[in-house]
């Protein structure tokens, strides 16, 4: 028999999935509300999950809990706002080897291939779930068949099912240690801490942290997030790096809170290094939307050490991936805007773009702010929780990476997008304007607007941060 919960789950896949395949025989312009009304439907069945009592597996397959219906949720409102803004791209390609109704029906497959992935149980699903991803997704990113797409397409399939291939391998070992898969059941009853089972993780991380772009299985991250349409760039960075990031955060729930064999330290240290990695790699770049692509990896860095430090960092690295998915929506909307108003993607050539501009000026000076930890935002409270937590614990030289990283991504992001925005200047060749519809500032706005009440909304929990900084426990 179907329970509730069940039916939601089949909603949840199901939507996006029947969207996909019917926008594949439908026109552009049916395809286009097919998707758009899919999407929202899609978001509303996610939202009764969060706030739903559903929870449990369902034969060792199905699998939903609080932690994954958080994760839905990103995937459902981001996938919503890139569909509604899609139109916007899609009007400015000139060249594609695909439709615009293939174009809808693959951003649907790629939603109901993250949202399966989330909706399970197993282990081996979830796997699945995340390979999906990449042909999907590489399909989206080489859309409109220019050469440095199509070669970022192709170096991401590679090394991302490289990556996965090794996270396979892991869980192989996994079910030969434990004879199961069902990560639900073994998080209940976690195995006993063995070498194998260090090993599982150990290449866990090398494996799915390839898929989130952690340093050094970063090479395709760069490439891939700045080449994609701004629509499907904002999947990418917002939900698809997390979306991996959870199937390892689901494996790294086996380890036992101390005595891991030097993992907890491990997954601290790749994550800090990430971070700062990232942070230095803003400096120089000639492409506003490499810029943020690396800005996500500095992301996914800070979440991963709270994620390795447990506690209330865990927390806080729930909370900076919530404000991360929205700020960066909002980020690459506004750089889609830039690409169609000036014709070109790189830092040097866009100059006055506020005066041009001025809505979507004032929303991408905000968003650069955003994913960067600037007060009041989500992430800036995020950021403070997982320091607060490292310190608590006593990882001060964590503490100094995020902190150095922090401050070196805050200056590479912000200063160029400031002068891009700002500058009085314009270039010889400026392109003339072209009208924009309002789409062009309500999708990064609405995001962004939900980056700032995440923060706001969680800014009570800062005084258990700083009674935690004190030694007085959480509560």
């Amino acid at each position: 028999m179907i329970v509730p919960g069940e039916l939601l789950w089949l909603a949840l896949v199901g939507l996006p999935t029947a969207s996909a395949l019917g926008c594949v025989v439908l026109s552009p312009r049916l395809a286009e509300r097919i998707a758009r009304a899919a999407s929202l439907a899609t978001l509303a069945v996610a939202l009764l999950l969060l706030v739903g009592p559903a929870r449990g597996s369902a034969g060792g397959i199905l699998g939903w809990d609080a932690l994954s219906d958080l994760f839905a949720v990103l995937v459902a409102a981001l996938y919503a706002l890139s569909t509604w803004e899609s139109s916007l791209y899609l009007a400015s390609v000139r060249a594609s080897a695909l439709s615009p109704s293939n174009y809808y029906a693959l951003l649907g497959g790629f939603a109901a291939a993250m949202l399966a992935t989330l909706s399970v149980s197993d282990l081996a699903l979830m796997w699945i779930g995340l390979e999906a991803t990449t042909v999907v997704s590489a399909l989206l990113v080489m859309y409109d068949r220019r050469p440095a797409s199509v070669e970022a397409a192709w170096r991401y399939t590679l090394i991302a099912s490289g990556g996965l291939a090794v996270g396979l391998f892991a869980l192989a070992l996994l079910y030969r240690e434990t004879g199961s898969l069902d990560a639900f059941a073994l998080a209940a009853h976690p195995p006993a801490l063995t070498a194998a089972l260090a090993l599982v993780v150990a290449l866990a991380l090398i494996g799915f942290g390839t898929k989130v772009g952690l340093f050094p299985m970063h090479a395709w991250l760069p490439d891939t997030h700045s080449e994609a349409p701004a629509p499907v760039s904002a999947l990418l960075s917002g939900v698809l790096l997390p979306t991996a990031l959870y199937v390892f955060l689901r494996i790294y729930d086996l380890l036992p809170s101390t005595g891991a064999l030097g993992l907890h330290e491990l997954v601290v240290a790749v994550g800090a290094l990430t971070a700062l990695v990232a942070a230095f790699l803003t400096f120089g770049q000639r492409s506003y939307k490499r810029l943020f692509a690396y800005s996500s990896m500095e992301n996914m860095g800070i979440a991963l050490v709270g994620i390795g430090l447990g506690g209330i960092a865990l927390y806080g690295a729930l909370l900076l991936l919530v404000a991360h998915a929205f700020a960066k929506s909002s980020a690459f909307s506004c750089a889609g805007t830039a690409l169609r108003t000036t014709g070109t993607s790189r830092i040097d050539a866009v100059r006055g773009f506020g005066r041009r501009r001025p809505r979507t000026g004032v929303l991408w000076i905000l968003s650069g702010l955003a994913v960067t930890g600037a007060p009041p935002f989500g992430s800036f409270v995020a950021e403070f929780v997982i320091l607060t937590g490292a310190l608590a614990q006593g990882a001060y030289a964590a503490v100094a990476a995020l902190i150095v990283a922090l401050a070196v991504a805050f200056a590479g992001i912000n200063y160029p997008l400031g002068r891009m925005v700002f500058s009085r200047t314009d270039p010889p060749d400026r392109p003339a304007d072209v009208p924009e519809g309002w789409l062009s500032t309500v999708v990064p706005g609405i995001a962004l607007g939900v980056a700032l009440a995440v923060g706001l909304g969680s800014i009570p929990y800062l005084t258990g941060a700083v009674r935690i900084a004190a030694g007085g426990g959480f509560p």
